[in-house]
């Protein structure tokens, strides 16, 4: 007894699906003593009971789905007289094959979204760069006199280094009790314009910076001035300038926008009285008094309970305008200097609601307009606060950041997982996902909230990582250096072969080292040459091929070991329909320590994409048997004819 829900002999049609569309389910190979099978499905404000029909040995049934976004999960009970037994999901899968049991069945996931989704093609054919800007590149050296001028008259700590090889300040300043993120090296705006052509040659279309407004650290999470871009960095008309030789080049900015707290040092709330106008710390009379909650003696809600961060009222409808709706507010200021889209830091923190009325307003403005949030789970069944989150369902997100990936990645590349797990995790997420969004999710490796990739491949530590006080005296190895490399070198191979905009964090196409923050926000250095001529032949390769950028993905497991990664366009249409040229290529990858053979013929993989396509691609290629061999921790590409 069989049903696979990655292949559409099993479900019609497979992966996420519109809302009110038709879904027919089947289940192959009943038992003969079989008299009768039902579908179970469910929502969060529903429990239904679908009759199964009976054909021979098959059974079927074809429904439709809420004209609700949402999740809808099922599993099968089947009945051999009075008694009956489930058919659902294997223990922690969502997608595949499933299995048969007495009681207590794990449940398939069909994830429904709303039917005029879609994301700007922009993303799923670009590339992505990241950067911390006070440590990208040094411009204008008189921004960090500025600075260090401004933020000093507030009365604000300040350590300006001497050295741009300096390591970040990880303590305490003399004299202070606790660590401040107040250090400095001087990257700036004018340092990134410098390094424009340098990034189109890297193949880069997109700049995701870190926040640039007014705030009293470097990481600036603590916002001073939603308006104004920091001294440190430059002021608001080279920002303007920046994104004008940006578009010449063709690359987009996008802004990170932190809208569920504000700094207690600010415009806003003003508890340190740094600004003239009344903020809400002075009382009721401030007009930004109503964004925060304050009780009857004076305590007001903080972001995880950091004082120097007042929580907001994100549904206050002064903030709304402010920030969103407003004619001169805050999203609707940086497009007009030329942001291509935002990024939502702490999304799962900012109600639906919020995000549903940032993503109306701003494609109002532009459709092609960007908006990515900071997901660190997966983006259809996230839950906090008691509340499941419908921004991943077409009514918010464009794009989430992929953390899921880069822990699964780590996991198979330091054998944690099997290549048999990597593809389970793969195929769920195609499947998971609605596919505008899965194009154009941002695939990372690193950033500034995670260590680097190549420091979690040298040490093999994935998702624990050791105190900060570990960290600052720990010694990579250039034993574990060149692991760290070699591993790394697959992982961005495989990031930048499947659908969605691969990151790169700002140095790691150098292989800069560095643990969790601040190490991990580094002054850019080039490391590893080699590794940049590695990149830059996926990168090279992603920017060519239309196949890669929007073509059909297949994915499956040789072995144990190997990986294999099928994308394609057949047909002459790629995966949105839109008309491209037929190509097909295939990644093998192995990060074991010994050659291993691949054979296999493609005609048997249909797990993850529709028949239509399956059967266009296996008519397009001459021989769909495959035989290859593939070295110890390497990967291969070859092109299908």
């Amino acid at each position: 007894m069989i049903h696979n829900a990655s292949i559409e002999k099993y479900r019609t049609p497979i992966g996420a699906v519109k809302k009110g569309e038709e879904i027919t389910l089947r289940l192959f190979g009943m038992p003969e003593k079989t008299t009768g099978a039902d579908i179970i499905t469910y929502s969060e404000d529903f429990h239904r009971e679908h009759k199964m029909k009976m054909k021979g040995d098959v059974c079927e049934r074809t429904f439709l789905l809420p004209e609700r976004a949402g999740v809808v999960w099922y599993y099968f009970k089947i009945w051999e007289g009075d008694h009956y037994y489930y058919y659902g999901a294997r223990p922690g899968r969502s997608q595949g094959e499933g299995i048969a049991v007495g009681e207590n069945p794990y449940s398939f996931q069909i994830t429904v979204y709303e039917k005029d989704f879609d994301t700007p093609r922009w993303m799923s054919r670009g590339i992505m760069y990241q950067i911390f800007p006070d440590r990208f590149c040094k411009g204008n050296p008189k921004n960090l006199e500025r600075g260090e001028k401004y933020h000093r008259r507030m009365g604000r700590d300040v350590y300006i280094h001497e050295d741009w090889e300096e390591r970040p300040l990880f303590g305490p300043l003399p004299g202070k009790q606790f660590y401040d993120p107040c250090d400095y090296f001087g990257g700036d705006l004018e340092g990134i314009i410098s390094r424009l052509d340098d990034l189109k040659r890297l193949g880069v279309t997109c700049i995701y910076l870190n926040p640039i407004g007014e705030a009293a650290s470097n990481h600036r999470y603590n916002t001073s001035d939603y308006k104004k871009v920091d001294p440190f960095l430059g002021t608001n008309v080279d920002f303007k300038r920046l994104c004008k030789i940006a578009r010449e080049k063709r690359i987009h900015i996008i802004l990170d926008g932190v809208y569920s707290h504000t700094g207690d040092d600010s415009v806003y709330f003003n508890k340190k009285g740094n600004y003239p106008e009344k903020g809400a710390w002075q009382g009721p009379q401030s007009q930004y008094y109503d964004w925060y909650h304050f009780d009857e003696e004076g305590n007001y809600d903080s972001w995880w309970g950091f004082e120097s961060l007042p929580e907001v009222d994100e549904m206050n409808k002064k903030f709304i305008d402010y920030i969103i709706t407003g004619k001169d507010s805050v999203i609707k200021h940086w497009l007009s200097l030329g942001a291509s889209g935002f990024r939502l830091d702490v999304a799962d923190e900012l109600p639906d609601e919020f995000i549903f009325t940032l993503r109306k307003t701003l494609k109002s403005l532009f459709k092609n307009y960007a908006l990515i949030g900071e997901v660190w789970e997966d983006a259809t069944t996230k839950e906090s606060y008691g509340v499941k989150r419908k921004y991943a369902l077409g009514g918010g997100l464009d794009s989430t950041m992929n953390y899921p990936f880069k822990i699964n990645t780590a996991s198979y590349l330091l054998g944690d997982k099997n290549a048999y797990g990597m593809q389970e995790f793969l195929l769920e997420q195609q499947c998971n996902y609605p596919k505008p969004l899965y194009y154009a999710v941002m695939n990372l490796l690193s950033s500034h909230d995670i260590a680097r990739i190549r420091t979690t491949l040298a040490t093999g530590m994935n998702e624990t990582m050791p105190s900060r006080e570990a960290q600052i005296d720990y010694v990579i190895t250039s034993k574990m250096d060149r692991k760290g490399a070699c591993l790394a070198r697959l992982a961005m191979a495989i990031q930048f072969f499947i659908p969605g905009m691969p990151s790169i964090y700002y140095g790691d196409e150098y292989g800069m080292h560095g643990f969790m923050d601040p190490f991990n926000r580094g002054t850019f250095y080039e490391n590893d040459k080699k590794t940049y001529h590695d990149l830059k032949i996926m990168t090279d390769l992603r920017s060519r091929e239309r196949a890669l950028q929007t073509g059909y993905a297949m994915y499956f497991a040789v072995n144990e070991n190997v990986l294999a990664i099928v994308r394609f366009i057949a047909g002459g249409h790629d995966a949105f329909g839109e008309k491209g040229e037929n190509k097909a290529f295939l990644m093998l990858v192995n990060p074991s320590s010994k050659e291993e053979r691949a054979a296999f013929d493609l005609r048997t993989k249909r797990e993850g994409v529709p028949y239509q396509a399956h059967n266009a691609l296996i008519q397009y290629l001459s021989d769909p048997v495959v035989h290859e061999k593939i070295g110890p921790y390497d990967y291969k590409i070859l092109e299908l004819v």
